[in-house]
């Protein structure tokens, strides 16, 4: 049977996230591998459990997060998605009776800050208009580059607590292993801070870094390359260069320069 990644904790920010996820790269926390069963959605899904899962593009490992569960559109509070649980007709009724002849919740407002670093959740909880009863779900995804030589891979945290639980949740400065974690630089990035496509552009090379801005433009993978360009319209590609005073161009550079300016006019 499969855990939690971490049984009861309450993440805040991209921070905290980073922290769980190097604490999984270093061994300390376990991922979950394959889909929840039946069993273990029963057992494993409650207030505060956290789940860290790899992003598959095959049948071996993840696609997607499901929990069984129906819930309502997401909303983006930075860096976190946050989904409601969709309760049966007569909860969801009985909550919105109860919320009848509760007391405003009280809202901060800007000028008020709170101890500690902000938390998505909270926030989330002040923007609500009802006091949602049921379970959120809260999700992050990073791209991890785990070294300087492997191939970028989507990370993802889903966590699930109540707003009735969560002030009693305790954060990664409660936990005696978290909190001595740290985390190098280079290795997490936000899923949202790049395309998937660029993740493949930069990792061709192997390293997962962007190509230098000193590498020869020519060479440049977004770039035609000059035999392109020449084909293109209808020009030869010239020989061996031979030798001749700087700052002049090739007749043949001439020619192409002359051929794309009377493109541009057309």
């Amino acid at each position: 049977m499969q855990q939690a990644t971490h049984q009861r904790l309450h993440v805040r920010d991209a921070h905290d996230a980073h922290v769980i996820f190097e604490a999984v790269r270093q061994g300390f926390l376990t991922p979950v591998v394959r889909r929840l069963n039946e069993m273990e959605r029963g057992v494993l899904i409650r207030p505060g459990a956290i789940f860290v899962w790899f992003e598959s593009e095959d049948d071996s490992g993840l696609k997607r997060w499901t929990d069984g569960r129906v819930w309502g559109q997401s909303r983006m509070r930075e860096p976190y998605l946050f989904y409601d649980e969709k309760l049966p007709y007569d909860a969801a009724q009985a909550a919105n009776e109860a919320n009848r002849f509760r007391a405003p919740a009280f809202r901060f407002v800007d000028g008020v800050s709170r101890p500690g670093p902000s938390s998505s959740a909270i926030s989330h909880q002040d923007r609500a208009t009802n006091h949602h009863p049921g379970l959120v779900k809260q999700a992050y995804s990073a791209w991890v580059t785990p070294n300087p030589y492997s191939r970028p891979q989507k990370w993802h945290l889903t966590a699930y607590f109540t707003y009735a639980e969560l002030p009693h949740l305790p954060t990664i400065d409660h936990d005696p292993m978290l909190r001595t974690i740290v985390v190098p630089p280079g290795i997490y990035r936000t899923g949202k801070a790049r395309s998937k496509s660029d993740v493949d552009e930069f990792s061709r090379s192997g390293s997962g870094s962007p190509p230098s801005p000193h590498a020869d433009p020519r060479q440049h993978p977004l770039l035609p390359s000059l035999s392109t360009l020449h084909s293109s319209i209808g020009t030869p590609l010239p020989g061996p260069s031979p030798s001749r005073t700087p700052g002049m161009r090739l007749p043949e550079d001439q020619r192409l320069i002359q051929v794309l300016n009377a493109r541009h006019v057309k």
